[in-house]
């Protein structure tokens, strides 16, 4: 399984997400791989060497490629800024989820997806209400993750859980989203099977 986390405070609720993620998918049984793109010090800045291609500038993003090939989940863990991915987020999907690494463009409009999972759990953490981010917006986030990042790589069942309002919740409620968490990834890891 991979697992992906995208916030600079390792003292944050979404790092204590990735946190308990982690914990529930060892405890599952599950070989776990983390990306944790701001202590890892990934770079999302595309570079030119890359444009077009399928190599790798550097030794951390081609890591973090084989693993997602190599991998029978995934996890995504981050805040909702701006109602979108952090940048740095974004810069993971546009040098490790690109074409000819977890895609391949065929003829017309038609795609190949290249990754072996079948099964991705997107977490979100905002402050916004759920009906300004899905009824008013259009769900952008389901759009982005749902059918093109996981969509394009092959990826059929994208779960989703978004915990709000981040601002407004206390320690009894965090308790409660973490130990929905580990009861989330506890499933996704069976449903990936062996």
């Amino acid at each position: 399984m991979t697992l992906v986390v995208a916030h600079p405070d390792p003292g944050s609720l979404n790092a204590a997400v990735a946190r308990a993620a982690y914990e529930a998918a060892l405890a599952a049984g599950a070989d776990v791989r983390v990306h944790d793109l701001y202590a890892d010090g990934f770079d999302p800045r595309m570079p030119a060497a890359e444009v077009g291609t399928t190599h790798f500038a550097d030794e951390l993003t081609a890591r973090y490629a084989q693993q997602v090939l190599d991998a029978d989940a995934f996890v995504i863990v981050h805040p909702v800024w701006f109602f979108h991915v952090p940048a740095v987020m974004k810069g993971w999907v546009d040098r490790v989820m690109r074409e000819g690494v977890v895609y391949r463009v065929g003829s017309g409009d038609r795609t190949e997806g290249l990754l072996r999972a079948r099964a991705a759990l997107v977490i979100t953490t905002a402050n916004a209400p759920e009906a300004l981010e899905v009824g008013v917006l259009g769900d952008p986030l389901g759009t982005f993750w749902d059918r093109i990042v996981f969509g394009f790589g092959g990826v059929s069942d994208v779960r989703r859980m978004r915990f709000a309002s981040v601002k407004e919740s206390d320690p009894e409620v965090r308790a409660g989203w973490l130990e929905e968490v580990g009861r989330a990834v506890e499933a996704l890891v069976a449903s990936a099977g062996p």
